[in-house]
């Protein structure tokens, strides 16, 4: 009989129990997950260590039992070590918590210990999934400071583009019939029916009989080409659209639908400002996306799912954090100073940073400023950047001060979008 792959899972929130550990659990592995959070670790231990998350469809959203599953407090010294335990012996190991900020708030130290004990013979990988852009090296470096990670243990990247989180409002819980995470839980997991993990290709196959416990990922050679689609496609779109979505006073993103401003603002940045210098940069690659054909293709199923009627992505769970989505190297900076380096003027992400600022009630010198003090030092570029996205504030407080519902139509009038 062939022996149970042991999955641990750092973190429980929307991404580990809405995705990682759920597909564990699909792919039959003894599912192991660790938190801080004595209440959560509580009530799924009280539900027969079980929880639930909803599914959200393009015609439904269904409910699904995960379990049993074992999670453990890691507050608690002595369930502490009963993850080092399983540490020592998992197959895949996924962090899936915030920002990489709380790796060295316990994470490194747990890993680092735990990875000691392991037999040289037995390899691990570990999937680092806080959606920035090297992640894995971050949290590496930090377990093996002097570099001198050992050959049967691999840190991967990984890109994941599912959509979803958690809601609270009771209201909305009812009208959508969610089943909350456990029966004492106030809040419920509401994710998109979608599964396809990248993850940065292990070698751990080549010198050991290493074989990943799920069945359903795409193994990339060049990781960054799908990090970068994500951070400055998938990621940068999504909080441009937040962000005005906000102004316009919507809740949700399926508010878009009918909307002109979604396409024109929206998929026309991820078409034009995104795909040009995209495309040109990953050119030489064999990734279908990269093509004309691919990267409209992917793009626009992206937006069919960005705006599902039954997923009620929140507003606020998008635009959550803005001085990090606003950060030089994050999502709206980045693809504004790549755009630029192209030759392309990102107008509509400019909109986006600009809307970001302005929903801060910040005025037109202040809004400047307060972006110069996020992104800290003087950067190569940053002139060019600022002056894009002042020229964008200027057509934001306009028009909020305006009569006119859509912010495509009135840029059009102020020809900030060149008349297009």
């Amino acid at each position: 009989m062939k022996k149970q792959k042991i999955y641990v899972g750092i973190g429980s929130g929307a991404v580990q129990l809405g995705l990682w550990a759920y597909y564990a659990k699909l792919s039959e592995m003894k599912v192991i997950l660790s938190d801080v959070d004595s209440v959560k670790v509580d009530r799924i231990r009280k539900n027969k260590n079980s929880y639930y998350i909803n599914i959200a469809y393009f015609d439904r959203i269904s409910s699904v039992k995960v379990g049993p599953v074992e999670i453990y407090n890691l507050n608690i010294p002595e369930e502490r070590n009963e993850i080092l335990k399983f540490i020592t012996q998992a197959n895949d190991i996924v962090t899936a918590v915030p920002n990489i900020s709380i790796y060295q708030k316990g994470i490194s130290d747990l890993l680092r210990e735990g990875l000691f004990l392991r037999k040289e013979t037995l390899p691990v990988a570990i999937y680092a999934s806080e959606n920035r852009v090297e992640a894995a090296q971050t949290l590496k470096r930090l377990v093996y400071p002097g570099d001198d990670t050992p050959p049967f243990v691999q840190f991967c990247d990984t890109v994941i583009a599912r959509m979803g989180g958690a809601h609270s409002d009771p209201w909305l819980m009812k009208k959508l019939n969610l089943t909350p995470i456990t029966p004492e839980s106030k809040e419920a997991l509401l994710v998109e029916d979608f599964d396809r993990i990248i993850i940065e290709k292990e070698h751990l196959s080549k010198n050991y009989s290493f074989d990943t416990g799920f069945s359903r990922f795409y193994a990339a050679s060049d990781i960054g080409l799908y990090e970068e689609r994500k951070l400055y496609g998938h990621n940068a779109v999504h909080s441009l659209l937040g962000f005005i979505g906000k102004l316009k006073g919507y809740k949700f993103m399926s508010e878009y639908n009918g909307d002109i401003d979604f396409g024109y603002v929206g998929v026309d940045a991820l078409l034009e400002e995104t795909g040009s210098w995209f495309k040109e940069k990953y050119r030489r690659s064999k990734e279908e996306t990269v093509t004309e054909d691919g990267y409209k293709s992917w793009a626009i199923q992206l937006c069919r799912r960005i705006v599902s009627p039954f997923l009620y992505d929140s507003i606020d769970r998008i635009i959550r954090d803005p001085e990090r989505k606003l950060g030089w190297n994050d999502r709206l900076s980045g693809i504004i100073r790549n755009a630029l380096s192209a030759g392309v003027i990102p107008r509509r992400y400019a909109l986006g940073a600009a809307a970001a600022l302005y929903e801060k009630n910040l005025t037109g010198g202040g809004a400047i400023s307060k972006l110069k003090s996020i992104w800290g030092e003087t950067n190569k570029g940053e002139e060019k950047v600022l002056k894009l996205v002042e020229e964008a504030f200027e057509v934001i407080k306009g028009w909020k001060e305006s009569n006119c519902r859509s912010l495509w139509e009135y840029s059009k009038k102020k020809n900030f979008l060149g008349g297009a």
